[in-house]
């Protein structure tokens, strides 16, 4: 055999074991990551739809939070919102799919036309990540949809650390997210942390969208509470606040009556974070790069953002 045979032959076998080596590592650090189970639902049609399931989420996810979870991201959102849906699963909602990060995202919904439940069916067999509530999806039921969501994670998510509510019109910075509610745990074991409002009162102007009248809500001054917008908790809290629902009267406003009246007759403490904010920041990543949260973000702004942090040479 000559010397130029010899060498092709060595580089050759060397380029097998290289491969070889390369699938072992590949299949190694496939077995070790955490994986995420999410099962699509097999209803196709709205009549294969059982609207008074006993569950009370028609439709449903419940494995979604198998394996090791720390965040788990419930977005409340209306039936006929699919381009918000996906401007979250393509922006902030692509943290769910880091493994490092180990968040689960979901999109809950309420009933209503049949027409949107249609195609909400058709796009959940697509993404595989809402869940239907037993309510109708309206405004002056928004407490019943954030009630449905501390049951959902009670009953199916309560091996998860932490818990976020959002809008589907809000942009989250999941890592600063992560970060606080793991600084403020180590100082405190259940609590809820968000935009916190004090002193607010009842509006008593009868053409106010917010009108509440006395017999609704008969103290002067609402309880300390945090912006329904977006708020996080741990899931202990969540669990705490399901089963004290469970003996108050709903309020109307969802944000008042979880953080602020449930959460006080449970002894959870709710705090300010400077990260939170139900307004609207400037739509850059520089703006979102010490924050947690911003408001009345679009679509387009949302992409823009999350690729603009997603850059490692980020200059402001």
């Amino acid at each position: 055999m000559n010397l130029a045979r010899f060498v092709l032959m060595v580089v050759f076998c060397l380029s097998l074991l290289i491969n070889l080596l390369i699938y072992i590592n590949s299949v190694i650090i496939s077995e070790q990551a955490p994986k995420i189970w999410i099962q699509k639902s097999p209803i196709t049609r709205l009549s294969d739809l059982r609207l008074d399931d006993p569950s009370g989420f028609p439709l449903n996810h419940p494995d979604t939070c198998k394996g090791d979870v720390e965040l788990i991201v419930v977005v409340c959102t209306s039936l006929g919102n699919s381009k918000s849906r996906d401007s979250v699963r393509k922006s902030w909602g692509m943290y769910s799919k880091n493994h490092f990060y180990k968040t689960r995202l979901v999109f809950l919904v309420g009933q209503g036309n049949d027409t949107l439940l249609e195609r909400v069916l058709q796009e959940n067999n697509i993404h595989g990540d809402i869940i239907l509530g037993d309510f109708v999806d309206t405004y002056r039921n928004l407490t019943l949809k954030s009630i449905s969501m501390l049951k959902w994670i009670n009953n199916y998510c309560a091996n998860a650390k932490y818990g976020l509510k959002a809008d589907d019109d809000m942009y989250i910075n999941i890592p600063n997210l992560i970060s606080a509610m793991n600084s403020k745990s180590r100082r405190v074991k259940q609590f809820l942390i968000g935009d916190k409002q004090v002193g607010a009162r009842p509006i008593k102007d009868k053409n106010s969208k917010y009108y509440t009248s006395s017999k609704e809500f008969g103290e002067k001054v609402y309880p300390p509470y945090l912006s329904g917008t977006a708020y996080a908790f741990t899931v202990s809290a969540a669990k705490a606040l399901c089963d004290i629902t469970s003996r108050i009267k709903p309020f109307w406003m969802e944000d008042i009556h979880i953080t602020g009246i449930c959460a006080r007759a449970a002894g959870i403490p709710r705090f300010d974070h400077r990260g939170f904010t139900y307004q609207q920041r400037p739509p850059s990543g520089c703006s979102f790069r010490d924050k947690i949260s911003g408001h009345y973000v679009t679509g387009g702004q949302m992409i823009k953002i999350y690729r603009e942090l997603s850059r490692g040479n980020l200059k402001c």
